[in-house]
């Protein structure tokens, strides 16, 4: 999935590239983890709109975005002010968090700005293309 502009007309139909406020469309390829290991994630696992912890935990993991560099190299069509939503589950029963990790050259934005999925919950998170290799996350 990834980010890509979708051609839409002004009225949303699609027939040119599509622009910031054009809608949201996405074909969803979930990563599954199931260990109990803090990861970093890939360009193509933020890319692929879902992002699933799915075993019982025993204490908080941290899934680490990658660098707002690789970012910017695997999304190079991607402008200054473009944002990319991906989504963050916690199947689990139990205590546990699936914390995210900004990564290196991405900010997490706002003051309450939970960066932690709760048990059987999901997040949505966004980035926002700020400058050549920067991205906030919110």
């Amino acid at each position: 999935m990834g980010f890509h502009r979708v051609p839409t007309d002004d009225g949303g139909r699609i027939s040119s590239m599509s622009r910031a406020g054009a809608g949201f469309s996405a074909n969803v390829s979930p990563t599954l983890f199931a260990a109990e290991t803090d990861e970093t994630l890939t360009v193509a696992e933020i890319g692929g709109g879902l992002i699933i912890q799915g075993i019982t935990l025993t204490s908080d993991v941290i899934y680490t975005l990658p660098t707002a560099a690789l970012i910017a190299a695997e999304w190079p069509e991607m402008d200054v002010g473009d944002a990319y939503t991906f989504y963050v589950g916690n199947a689990q029963a139990a205590a546990f968090d699936v914390v995210i990790g900004a990564g290196v050259g991405n900010t997490a934005q706002g003051a309450n700005n939970s960066l932690s999925v709760p048990p059987q919950a999901s997040r949505m998170f966004t980035l926002v293309k700020t400058a050549a290799a920067t991205y906030d996350l919110y």
